[in-house]
């Protein structure tokens, strides 16, 4: 599987993108995970669930994705690429949890609002 991704990742590298045109790859979760986002909150992430990558580090142990403005990190060997052919379902599902979680930071916004000492990232 890991010689399958950098096969993946190095060919990726050699074929020429169109000049001007990006090139995102999405990571499809295999399995549930809780996930600390660089903005401090905690996520629990489903299964199936798709994300931008952002990164590899750790000699390609850990990949970084990518959720609205926020990031975070997780073993590598827990997500798998998205193929060509599943990417309109990949994008669906990103647009879905960024919805939610745009939802979420508006809520605690508001929160935080009406009650400026309390901490929006934490749960009571």
């Amino acid at each position: 599987m890991k010689v399958v991704l950098v096969l993946l990742i190095a060919l990726a590298a050699v074929l020429p993108a169109g000049a001007g045109e990006r090139v995102i790859m999405y990571a499809m979760l295999t399995e549930p995970l809780r996930v600390d986002l660089t903005d401090g909150s905690q996520w629990q992430m489903d299964k199936g669930d798709c994300f931008p990558v952002v990164a590899y580090k750790e000699s390609h142990t850990k990949v970084i994705l990518q959720l609205a403005g926020a990031q975070f990190r997780v073993p590598a060997d827990k997500t798998r690429i998205v193929a060509a052919k599943e990417m309109e379902e990949a994008v669906k599902s990103y647009r879905e949890n960024v919805n939610t979680y745009i939802a979420s930071a508006s809520d605690k916004w508001k929160d935080k609002a009406k009650d400026p000492n309390k901490d929006p990232n934490k749960a009571e």
